[in-house]
């Protein structure tokens, strides 16, 4: 798509307003995109059928012009093959302020303070759900590393949803706190990364609007699980509020009711990644 940053919002919806919001511009790129709009397509519906388009693209516009979910059985099949129970359904929260605020940190580093985690022991099996929340004045990533540790088991996979946030938030704790390297390690090899067949449209719904996000991929197949009647939508939205709470911006009674609003956002992104995998196992019936 392309880059929009720093354009007035007042000059987009001018400009744009005759742009739909799904449109040529989020699936194609450089001289396809050129082409498509020399010849005045931009509704994804008029992308002729014969168009040079790569395999993600074609699902992309098929999906989008039959109103279709697309299945790839097979991948799918594959992904789940890859799992190994008991499973650990994590999520992160961080804070990253441009002036730290802990010894050992630097400017903007991502300091986790919460975690989520959902254990599920065997298929379609019931869930134990385990939450970290550091409310506590200092550091939280000493208690935040010993919770974890201790509730992530030594077996099985740890199922998260872009591995490459979680994981790389495991590699810099091992950096600052060297005595959980090896512990780190370890949970990072056993990560599974649910966005992969989403991503890669093993299973594709047009409703994710060519997105593989898990705010554009969850409400396109569940509908009674959102995050719409939450007071936290957000990570940007979660960090701000831990801060304002460790600050002392909040009073008492309002750090309260952001801590209880911090756990039901974490634990509804574990919650999230449950539903998903049962909704690519169901995929493949």
């Amino acid at each position: 798509m392309a880059d929009l940053s720093g354009i007035s919002s007042e000059y987009m919806d001018y400009c744009w307003q005759d742009v739909p919001e799904y449109s040529v511009y989020n699936i194609f790129r450089g001289e396809k995109l050129g082409s498509l709009l020399d010849d005045n397509i931009i509704e994804v519906k008029d992308v002729p059928e014969n168009y040079d388009m790569t395999k993600l693209q074609h699902i992309n516009v098929s999906s989008h012009k039959n109103g279709k979910i697309y299945v790839d059985k097979e991948s799918i099949t594959g992904f789940i093959e890859t799992l190994q129970y008991p499973l650990y359904y994590l999520d992160y929260e961080t804070i990253f302020p441009a002036i730290p605020l802990y010894d050992n940190s630097s400017p903007y580093q991502q300091i986790p303070f919460q975690f989520s985690l959902h254990i599920q022991k065997e298929m379609g099996g019931n869930l134990d759900h385990i939450e970290f929340l550091h409310t506590e004045a200092g550091d939280p990533r000493p208690d935040f590393l010993k919770a974890l540790i201790k509730n992530c088991g030594s077996f099985g996979s740890v199922v998260v949803y872009n591995q490459g946030f979680e994981s790389r938030i495991n590699n810099e704790l091992g950096i600052s706190f060297p005595e959980y390297r090896v512990e780190l390690a370890k949970i990072n090899g056993r990560m599974v990364d649910l966005i992969i067949p989403f991503r890669s449209k093993y299973l594709y719904h047009p409703k994710m609007h060519g997105s593989a996000s898990l705010k554009s991929v969850l409400p396109a197949f569940i509908s009674d699980l959102s995050y719409d009647d939450l007071e936290i939508q957000d990570g940007g939205s979660a960090s701000s509020l831990y801060l304002s709470c460790i600050k002392g911006v909040l009073s008492n009674k309002e750090k309260k009711q952001a801590y209880q609003n911090l756990k039901k956002y974490c634990g509804t992104d574990t919650l999230a990644e449950v539903r998903l995998l049962e909704i690519l196992h169901k995929a493949v019936e």
